[in-house]
């Protein structure tokens, strides 16, 4: 079996790596996989032609600064689509590169399932109808979205949700919570361009809560596509106690009493921990003005979008400011009546995510697919030799 995956972020990569895993102890031929990806891809067996660390960006303009390079990684992969010609091409989450990668794959007839797709409900709903022509399958990881994809008829698989399936962050739900010291968390994002914004708001706001209390200690998860000497300057420029962790640490992420999180998986993976947090974005002020009139939703972060309301405080663009972050974090702590409910809130996120399972579940997709595949150009052959 071949296969192409592209997983352009950290989470991606993690999650393709576990559903790589699965489908090589699903089948009994050996299972070729190469494409983009990173460290754990990589560590699962898949050859990179392209490493994620070279081109994670967020934005419209910041996109556009790096375009020659991301349009010479698509070009290596449309180039080894035609070349090798995979059974299949994987497709995970990153949508302005993938869905461009899969509309190559179908023009050469190769197959396309998405995992983790553009999330259409909260932005840019015409995409509904362009996933329809390039892909075969979604395995779709939220609940709710089967009915998204259903009402557009797209094919689709709920396959359960991958960060369900990490048991060190599972465990991590299981903790005293009593700490020496009041410990807050900053997850400033994945990527380099989210970093450099978000990185200076929340030392700023760990600022102040370092001078109203001065037995706060910080801590600062590091995603495995980052390189940490990218965080040293600013952290090292400020008078703080701050650690940096892996960002698979998830016991001592959990025993924090806050997190400043950036707008993305994170949050997820605090909900599922049940740590309250306040969930902060900023970008290109030209990227925003873009992304702001795709939007159908008035939420950002993942955690109240399946909520469906706010219970975690938002703070985006021009409202994401260290003084505006300190006073959102020194009200939830000061109110243990707010702090005990987001909380209660943030169980009923983890209870709506739905089913784990999904890396074993998107390995018999895979192969159940390519079966069905087979039997089809069989069937296909026939007729036309009759």
């Amino acid at each position: 079996m071949k296969i192409m995956i592209s997983a352009g972020e950290a989470s991606g990569d993690m999650h393709a790596a576990r559903a790589l895993a699965a489908l090589e102890t699903s089948v009994s031929e050996p299972v070729e996989a190469f494409g983009m990806g990173g460290k754990r891809l990589a560590d699962a067996g898949m050859e990179l032609l392209v490493d994620i660390e070279q081109h994670s960006v967020m934005g419209l303009v910041e996109v556009l600064h790096k375009y020659p390079k991301l349009l010479g990684h698509l070009t290596l992969l449309r180039k080894a689509l035609k070349e090798q010609k995979p059974d299949l091409l994987l497709v995970v989450d990153y949508p302005h590169f993938n869905m461009k990668l899969a509309t190559a794959a179908k023009s050469l007839g190769i197959p396309v399932i998405y995992y983790i797709a553009p999330k259409v409900w909260a932005s840019r709903p015409s995409r509904l109808q362009e996933l329809k022509k390039i892909t075969d399958h979604i395995a779709v990881i939220l609940p709710f979205e089967v009915n998204v994809f259903n009402e557009a008829q797209i094919a689709n698989t709920y396959v359960g949700n991958p960060l369900l399936d990490n048991r060190d962050l599972l465990s991590a739900r299981v903790h005293d919570g009593k700490q020496r010291k009041r410990t807050i968390a900053l997850l400033p994002g994945s990527r380099k361009t989210e970093i450099n914004y978000l990185l200076p708001v929340m030392l700023d706001a760990a600022e102040k809560l370092a001078a109203t209390h001065p037995d706060s200690t910080f801590v600062i998860p590091v995603a495995d596509t980052v390189d940490r000497e990218l965080l040293l300057p600013e952290c090292e420029s400020r008078e703080l106690n701050i650690k940096l962790l892996q960002s698979n640490d998830y016991q001592q992420i959990a025993s924090c009493e806050l997190a400043l999180v950036a707008s993305g998986t994170a949050t997820l993976e605090l909900a599922i921990m049940g740590l309250p947090m306040i969930v902060v974005y900023k970008m290109n002020p030209l990227s925003y003005a873009v992304v702001k009139r795709w939007l159908t939703i008035d939420l950002i972060s993942l955690t109240n979008i399946i909520a469906g309301r706010k219970i975690v405080p938002e703070l985006l663009q021009e409202q994401a400011t260290g003084d505006n972050l300190y006073q959102e974090a020194q009200r939830l702590l000061a109110d243990q009546n707010e702090y005990q409910t987001q909380k209660v809130e943030l169980e009923r996120v983890y209870q709506a995510l739905g089913t784990g399972g999904a890396a074993d579940k998107l390995a018999k997709l895979i192969i159940k697919f390519l079966r069905s595949e087979k039997n089809r150009q069989r069937e296909n052959a026939g007729a036309a030799a009759s």
